[in-house]
């Protein structure tokens, strides 16, 4: 058995490694796949919701080592792609500014280290943490597009902002619940039940996206609903992901990208913004199904426990009242044994 310290640096070294894998695969994905078709700029970023959940759920040294390690990673890719070193050396640390500004501003305003996350701290961490965070690296990323390329700073903003906004909208949330899956018992499901359901969403968002001719994505929408319903928070979660994780390579790719009039770029906006509705409402019900569930155990527990303790004191009371009386009737008894002792006394003394 692993001791309390071993357990958690096991829990910690096992979300930095998937953090640096979520953010290595973006990257690639990213850099090779979303920019062949639009040119220098990524269509699709994802890799920072990856780094910003890093910020938030691991002390510092660790998180330390999991941005250095994307750090030199995403400088490696694009020097691999044919990027300059100024752009190897600069966008990485634009990246870590906005996934650590993301970091901070949820662990300061939004309450997302809370042991269950609720609808609040979901929405203040979309309002309050993604939004600004992605608003003020898209500047960042302007003045570094507009130094090196000669980039208008307004189309800059956009080509940094909306992609990160978008890909960090879709990724933190959904890692910040499911790395919360032990919060969540009350939802606990068999292996085969929940392997069923996963799969079963797999091979449906997987023909939505490679139907050409009929915009299927509404399917998606009651399917994640039913996960949310099973599987809670952590479930949809997961969920989520799996979704982007298909439905993106598809878009890029091109087999069954919606609204196939528009342009790389704009088909996977499109459906980033397609999978942020779909993840941001599945994860609302969830954590609603979560909290109501949540509360009727809780108020389910409280009624045994008043039950309980109702029941012990009337067995205390009887116990009080049954001493009491067995207390009564010794004093009775002791207090006839003289008289009955005296009787055989006198009836002598008379007979005398």
């Amino acid at each position: 058995m692993l001791g309390d310290k071993a357990h958690v640096r096991l829990h910690r070294a096992a979300l930095a490694v998937t953090f640096t894998a979520g953010y290595a695969a973006s990257v690639l994905l990213s850099v090779f796949v979303s920019r062949v078709a639009v040119g220098a700029a990524a269509s699709l970023w994802t890799a920072n919701g990856f780094l910003a959940a890093a910020f938030i759920l691991l002390p510092r040294p660790w998180r330390m080592g999991v941005a250095t390690t994307c750090v030199v990673f995403q400088a490696a890719g694009d020097l691999s792609a044919g990027d300059g070193w100024a752009r190897a050396a600069l966008y990485p640390l634009v990246n870590v500014l906005e996934a650590g500004l993301a970091g901070w501003l949820a662990i300061r305003f939004c309450g997302v280290r809370a042991r269950r996350l609720s609808l609040r701290e979901l929405a203040l961490a979309l309002i309050a943490a993604i939004m600004p965070a992605a608003a003020t690296a898209g500047v960042a990323g302007a003045l570094v597009g507009s130094v090196l390329y000669g980039q208008p700073l307004l189309a800059g903003w956009l080509a940094w902002a909306i992609p990160g906004g978008l890909g960090m909208a879709i990724v933190l949330p959904a890692l910040l619940l499911a790395a919360r899956a032990g919060q969540y018992k009350e939802f606990d499901r068999s292996w085969l039940e929940t392997a069923a359901i996963l799969g079963g969403l797999c091979a449906l968002v997987i023909g939505v996206f490679l139907e050409r001719d009929l915009p299927l994505q509404f399917a998606i929408f009651p399917a994640l609903t039913v996960i949310a319903v099973r599987l809670g928070p952590s479930g949809a979660a997961v969920a989520g992901l799996l979704t982007a994780l298909i439905a993106l390579p598809l878009t890029l790719l091109g087999p069954g990208a919606p609204a196939p009039w528009l342009d790389t770029a704009g088909r996977v906006r499109l459906t980033e913004l397609i999978i942020a509705a779909a993840l941001f409402t599945t994860l609302v019900t969830a954590v609603a199904i979560g909290e109501q569930t949540r509360l009727r155990h809780l108020m389910l527990g409280r009624d045994r426990a008043a039950r309980t303790a109702r029941e012990r004191a009337r067995r205390a009371e009887t116990a009080v009242a049954q001493a009491r009386g067995q207390a009564l009737d010794a004093a009775a008894e002791a207090a006839e044994a003289p008289i009955a002792a005296a009787l055989p006394r006198e009836r002598v003394a008379g007979l005398v």
